[in-house]
């Protein structure tokens, strides 16, 4: 049997009187690939910062090769050879792809200023050698989800890691970018190195992991060979219940409900036909423009003006304003980037789209916001030590709902959902899907944007196959994963 590369035992981390993990053990050899999972807020990122010397532990000891280490910061980590890549993206816009990469590690000439060229070439060594496509004086800023996430990876690659942790790192690949990913991981593994890998995709644990760990509650559930267990088994370990996930239940037809026409017009135009409660899915490969095409819709890329006919009303989205003030409201796929105020309130995330109507003479009325925005983040199982705790304290799983509760709280007719289940569990997923499921009973439109196909088929009334930001394809609810990708393809 290989030897123990990493063990912990007995991690504890206890952030005032809160205990976000206790008495954790976990045993790592080389050459195995182990994955992390467990429902949002079980303790997954509390561990991986503990290993990447973000902050102490508690109690407890990790151990490298049989012999207990301190990471005084992240950097003394990556020294001795624990290098992460974190669910948030971290890549700086303003610099390139080949500065992203190696900041704070340049390469210097003898004069000491830095040497662009060797800083190109040494990029494209270590792109070529992992395979990974990215232009190296691209800036970072002009890149997708998608590819800022390979940048990420890149970057980790580049420290020489024993040990590599990737947090949720195929949330926004595409296929064939994913399968590169596990290629790149299946290299390393060759190498000796130990990848810990923390997904919620359940499909990609058995495909990827030989080992799982699963934490709830800050609390070790189990750790065993994913050839020991079901996909069912492995979910009530996450959740503690079983939880369905097939087709969602049909809803009821509406009476006489309204249709929703679009035109986007600009220097291309798109025209789409929806209904109210209908869900349209916007299917494709990363890079299609299924983004950029709901950003104009929502009246956020100038020159393009969306106009909305709902039933005899009519909305002219020129600005994110205009589009909110007319019930047309975008819940974006970054929402580090674009969706939240980090070292704001739980609540103040909340209420961001209703401050005016909870403020008098400009001042907000904190009594009124509370009593508005603390139950619906109740209603949608926020969970947070303190609804006045900074949001970037929580777990992804309940950043994505607090932007959810500031969605509803714009009152939308039309919701454009840009990849709402990104970096969750499946048990926030699994509410994240009734509440859409509810919405659209209520007669809310709803755009679900997403890279999983199985969310698509699983949710949507049709799909529309979207490229070069604009529909080549409709199909029905029936319609297969083959079919879908066949029409992301295919020339027209």
């Amino acid at each position: 049997m290989a030897s123990a590369l990493l063990e912990v035992g007995g991690l504890t981390k206890r952030f005032g009187a809160v205990t976000a993990l206790e008495a954790v053990d976990l045993v790592c050899r080389r050459r195995v690939d182990q994955d992390l999972t467990g429902a949002n807020g079980a303790g997954k990122s509390t561990l991986m910062n503990l290993l990447a010397g973000v902050y102490p532990p508690s109690a407890g000891e990790i151990r490298l090769d049989g012999e207990p280490v301190q990471f005084a910061s992240p950097a003394k980590a990556r020294e001795a050879g624990v290098s992460s890549v974190y669910q948030e993206l971290t890549v700086l816009p303003q610099l390139t792809v080949a500065q992203n990469i190696w900041l704070g590690r340049e390469p210097r000439n003898r004069a000491g200023l830095l040497d662009r060229g060797a800083l190109v070439q040494r990029t494209k060594v270590l792109l070529e050698t992992y395979g990974l496509p990215l232009d190296p004086s691209s800036l970072a800023g002009t890149l997708s989800v998608a590819t800022r996430q390979l940048v990420e990876i890149a970057r980790a690659l580049s420290t020489s890691a024993r040990i590599l942790t990737l947090d949720e790192p195929t949330a926004v690949l595409s296929e064939q970018e994913r399968r590169r990913l596990f290629d790149t991981v299946a290299a390393l593994r060759k190498q000796g190195l130990l990848v810990l890998f923390v997904s919620h995709r359940l499909d990609e644990v058995f495909e990827i992991a030989d080992t799982v760990t699963v934490l709830r509650n800050g609390r070790h559930v189990i750790r065993a060979a994913t050839r020991d267990l079901t996909r069912a088994e492995l979910i009530r370990h996450m959740v503690g219940h079983s939880v369905d996930e097939g087709r969602r239940t049909q809803r009821p037809q509406r009476a006489a409900p309204k249709s929703i026409s679009i035109a986007v017009r600009g220097p291309t135009r798109v025209d789409l036909e929806l209904t109210e409660g209908e869900i349209v899915g916007f299917g494709g490969l990363v890079g299609a423009g299924r983004t950029r095409l709901a950003r104009r819709m929502a009246g956020l890329e100038s020159p393009f003006i969306a106009e909305y006919h709902i039933g005899e009303a009519k909305v002219v989205a020129r600005s994110a304003r205009h589009a909110i003030a007319g019930g047309i409201v975008y819940l974006t796929e970054d929402r580090k980037r674009d969706g939240l105020f980090g070292g704001l309130s739980v609540l103040r995330n909340a209420s961001a789209s209703t401050l005016s109507s909870l403020s008098k003479f400009g001042i907000v009325d904190r009594r009124r916001e509370r009593e508005v925005v603390a139950p619906l983040l109740e209603q949608l199982k926020v969970v947070a030590a303190s609804l006045d705790a900074p949001v970037k304290s929580l777990s992804g799983g309940n950043q994505q709902k607090v932007l959810f509760t500031r969605a509803l709280l714009a009152r939308p007719r039309l919701l454009i959902c840009d990849e709402p289940t990104r970096g969750v569990d499946v048990g926030a997923r699994e509410d994240i899907y009734n509440l859409i499921e509810r919405l659209a009973r209520d007669g809310v439109a709803i755009v679900l944007i997403s890279s999983d196909l199985k969310e698509l088929m699983a949710l949507c009334d049709r799909v529309l196959v979207i490229r070069d930001a604009r529909v080549v394809a409709q199909l029905p609810a029936n319609a297969t994963e083959l079919e879908i990708v066949e029409a992301s393809v295919t020339s027209h």
